[in-house]
């Protein structure tokens, strides 16, 4: 850990801005996530009462959805920085390669996300609650006139805290903040992380509760002459992250072209399309949490898997292609927890006793490998699945799925999504 001087009074100061924004992340996150919630639940009923309606009904939802998504887009334009992930931005600021976000971001943020994701595009809430955090806690330390890099170290601290309120992972969001965001461990940072995780999360759990984000009944620990299958598992969802970064890079450089002047045509298309795959198979559409604990359940059938598998592959990049607010973790989590249950069925066939692991761990351990792939940060992926499965006892194989998936995705030379996504928006001539 490198060191660095500090200032007493300045660093309570600091750490109480951590509280504060800390607690603002909390009600905001938690509120994002309540309404989420609220709209998956009522998305899917509405989709399956419509089609009471006859033709109708089947036209309905992407009518419905198509504006939602042009409407998540058009708000874009009041902070276009809103758009996507926001992963991207907040690293950039860290850098010292962007000014932050203004604080019209978080309130864009939110209502577009709501509409975009709650309307039933497939991205995920972590992208919004992380910039939506460190435009907070910049906006707190620029209003309490800090320095620059009290500004970046407290935005830093708060993206972790929206990535943990996110998640209901406290330690997970704060390993993000080292491992991605600065990619740097020092004492003002770490203090200033963990603060501020801890009081989002708690305050997050007082509105949403305190359970993990999923729940993995049969769970098991994997013996060691398993281990080699978690190996395997992890190179193939490493080869999956490399070409599904591709494959979002090409939906948004492909969809771009479409009315390049008029980002919200593009955006209703998008929603138009990903509303026609709802109003067939409702549950499969949105960020995907209630769908990846039908996998995590056993609840699914192989030729279903491998469909839920093929379909999320597509929509998850066509909806970031939207540029709507939205991130792409959760929709990533629902593949990888797909892939590593179709390793464990195919397992089955080919060996009598599979591989010796359940079904359900290798899905959770699918989760934190695919995650790898993509992003490139296996320390947090490692602890984050953890903690949203309850799954302390499979730390050793997600750690080496996660190390394999890390390795191989690395020696196929695919740069990480964020470094990716980074480089574009600095590049003024890249498509948006």
């Amino acid at each position: 850990m490198d060191e660095e001087p500090t200032n007493s009074r300045g660093t309570i100061l600091l750490i109480l801005l951590a509280v504060v924004a800390g607690v603002a992340i909390g009600l905001v996150g938690g509120g994002f996530r309540l309404g989420l919630d609220w709209a998956d639940i009522h998305r899917a009923n509405w989709i399956v009462s419509a089609k009471a309606l006859g033709p109708a009904g089947w036209i309905l939802p992407v009518i419905v959805l198509a504006a939602l998504a042009a409407l998540a887009r058009s708000l874009v334009r009041l902070a276009p920085l809103a758009a996507g992930s926001g992963v991207q931005h907040v690293e950039a600021v860290m850098r010292g390669e962007a000014e932050r976000a203004p604080w019209l971001v978080v309130p864009i943020k939110f209502v577009g996300g709501l509409l975009a994701i709650g309307g039933g595009l497939a991205l995920g809430r972590e992208g919004p609650t992380v910039q939506m955090g460190a435009t907070l806690g910049s906006e707190l330390a620029a209003r309490c006139r800090r320095s620059v890099g009290d500004l970046r170290d407290l935005q830093a601290a708060l993206a972790g805290a929206g990535l943990a309120v996110a998640f209901n992972a406290p330690i997970g969001g704060a390993l993000f903040v080292f491992e991605e965001v600065a990619r740097s461990f020092r004492l003002q940072l770490t203090v200033l992380t963990l603060v501020a995780t801890a009081v989002a999360t708690a305050v997050a759990r007082v509105l949403t509760g305190d359970s993990a984000d999923f729940a993995v009944a049969r769970v098991t620990l994997v013996p060691w002459s398993a281990l080699l299958a978690c190996v395997v598992l992890g190179g193939i969802l490493g080869i999956f992250g490399v070409l599904y970064n591709r494959v979002t890079i090409l939906a948004i450089d492909s969809m771009a072209r479409i009315a390049p002047k008029i980002p919200e045509t593009r955006a209703a298309l998008i929603g138009g399309i990903v509303g026609l795959i709802g109003g067939f198979v409702p549950g499969w559409v949105g960020g995907g949490d209630p769908l990846n604990q039908s996998v995590l359940d056993g609840q699914l059938p192989a030729l279903t898997l491998l469909a839920v598998l093929s379909v999320r592959w597509f929509i998850g990049p066509l909806s970031y292609a939207a540029g709507t607010p939205g991130g792409l973790f959760a929709p990533l989590l629902l593949v990888g927890s797909a892939a590593g249950y179709l390793f464990a069925l195919g397992a089955s066939v080919i060996f009598a006793n599979g591989v010796g692991v359940e079904p359900a761990s290798l899905a959770v351990i699918g989760m934190a490998a695919f995650f790898t792939g993509v992003v490139r940060a296996p320390l947090t992926s490692v602890v984050l699945i953890a903690e949203m499965t309850n799954s302390p006892g499979l730390l050793i194989p997600l750690a080496v799925a996660s190390a394999s998936a890390a390795m191989v995705a690395t020696m196929l030379k695919g740069p990480p999504i964020y470094d990716t996504l980074r480089s574009r928006m600095l590049d003024p001539n890249a498509r948006r």
